[in-house]
């Protein structure tokens, strides 16, 4: 929080940071709900209290909920690109790619070094046909983390999606070097043996 907040707001930021990683949301949605109320007045804290449940109902899936607190944050200060980030990937969930594309590229104009902000664009002008496009971007974001999973599992189901067999298991086995739990990289690699079984080869279509 800025230098302007009430000091009480950093004791109620600290406490629903708690119950988050308690993975008790109720109780941090509560807390938020009461900063609009109680702290109406203070557009910073307003502010972060939307962007918070934002983030909130967007893992919870409630996504009609997650997208109307971040717009809310959005209006308070609509050059974070974090919050656009976050909507982006709100309207990806919908599989609305053309909302998806403009959040993740307001995202990327203020910071275009973010791997994962250009994953989410890759991975939204993918799945709009203009997969080129879609893998140059997913291409420039594992280039800035060569280590992120998500990265490595979008590149391995891009190029799964375009029959490149060899190249889909070259970035779903790195991905589970790094993260040997991955079920999607461990789905990924399962699809390529189904679909190059069913072909009777190894190699690329």
């Amino acid at each position: 929080m800025g230098s302007d907040a009430a000091p009480e707001l950093h004791t109620i930021w600290s406490e629903a940071k708690n119950h988050i990683e308690q993975g008790d949301y109720d109780k941090a949605i509560e807390i938020y709900k009461y900063v609009l109320i109680r702290y109406s007045d203070n557009d910073i804290a307003v502010e972060y209290a939307n962007a918070y449940l934002g983030d909130i109902y967007l893992t919870l899936r409630q996504l009609d909920l997650a997208e109307s607190h971040i717009k809310k944050a959005i209006d308070g200060r609509p050059d974070n690109p974090g919050y656009h980030y976050l909507l982006g990937f709100t309207y990806s969930l919908r599989r609305q790619w053309g909302k998806a594309i403009g959040e993740f590229e307001a995202a990327v104009d203020k910071e275009p070094n973010n791997g994962e902000y250009l994953r989410g664009l890759g991975w939204a002008l993918h799945c709009t046909g203009d997969k080129a496009k879609g893998l140059d971007y997913l291409h420039r974001a594992i280039n800035l983390e060569p280590t992120s999973v998500n990265i490595l599992n979008d590149l391995a189901a891009a190029y799964l999606s375009g029959l490149q067999f060899n190249r889909a298991r070259e970035y779903a086995e790195q991905a589970m070097r790094i993260a040997p739990g991955s079920s999607v990289a461990r789905d990924i690699l399962d699809d390529i043996d189904r679909f190059q079984g069913d072909r009777g080869q190894s190699g690329e279509a």
